[in-house]
């Protein structure tokens, strides 16, 4: 199928058994915690998912690939990044598989016909006012606590999935106490911590999260992952 590229973008190899998404020099571009969330996502298959702010739809579509869930609501804000999104599942044939949804991720509730069994996010790090803003309010929006808080991404978790329902989440190492406690506050339990070192020498600078709604209060420190392990 011939792919209709607009101004400013690109076809770009995923790496993963010819899959390709399309990019933008003038939109936020994907990272490498992006592939490791996806890559993170457990237990899938067959199982109705959410994915909160899905951007150019990379997480989706290598869940989609890699995990076999039934179906995948693909939530983003921005209509150019939703656009993007959807041209790049049609690109890979994962049309019946990924619908992507240009809308308020705080709505997820109202985007699915059911309880979800899985919500993933790569949310904002950044608090407004806190690091170096971005000029582009696009890009702002996909760095910066603008459109949506942490609260307000793990709140809406709890209330899109069912109970027993898993939350998967990578966010920044140092906001780790904040991000249990939220999760506690909306009956998420923590359930694994995976710390992500940029080298075996760096602490971490990230973590990935798993968290199931009204899980028990055990929860499992994993051996880190390095990003490069020279």
């Amino acid at each position: 199928m011939e792919t209709v590229l607009k101004a400013n973008e690109k076809l770009e190899d995923l790496q993963c058994d010819g899959l390709q998404i399309i990019q933008s020099s003038k939109e936020y571009r994907f990272t490498t915690d992006a592939v490791l969330l996806a890559n993170y996502c457990s237990n899938m298959q067959g199982k109705l998912c959410v994915e909160f702010g899905t951007g150019s739809g990379v997480i989706s579509i290598l869940v989609a690939h890699k995990k076999c869930p039934a179906h995948i609501v693909a939530i983003e804000i921005q209509p150019q990044l939703a656009d993007m999104a959807r041209r790049s599942v049609e690109l890979n044939g994962l049309s019946g598989q990924i619908e992507v949804v240009c809308g308020d991720l705080k709505n997820a509730p109202q985007y699915v016909s059911k309880p979800a069994d899985v919500v993933i996010c790569n949310p904002p790090y950044r608090k407004q006012g806190s690091g170096e803003r971005q000029l582009a309010p696009n890009i702002a929006l996909c760095r910066h606590e603008i459109a949506v808080t942490l609260r307000e991404v793990i709140e809406t978790a709890a209330k899109t999935l069912n109970n027993r329902g898993t939350f998967y989440l990578v966010h920044q190492a140092e906001r780790i106490a904040e991000i249990v406690t939220e999760c506690s506050k909306v009956n998420l339990a923590v359930k694994e911590i995976v710390p992500v070192c940029p080298r075996p020498d760096k602490e971490p600078n990230l973590v990935l999260i798993r968290a199931v709604k009204c899980g028990g209060a055990d929860c499992k420190l994993r051996l880190p992952i390095y990003i490069d392990g020279k």
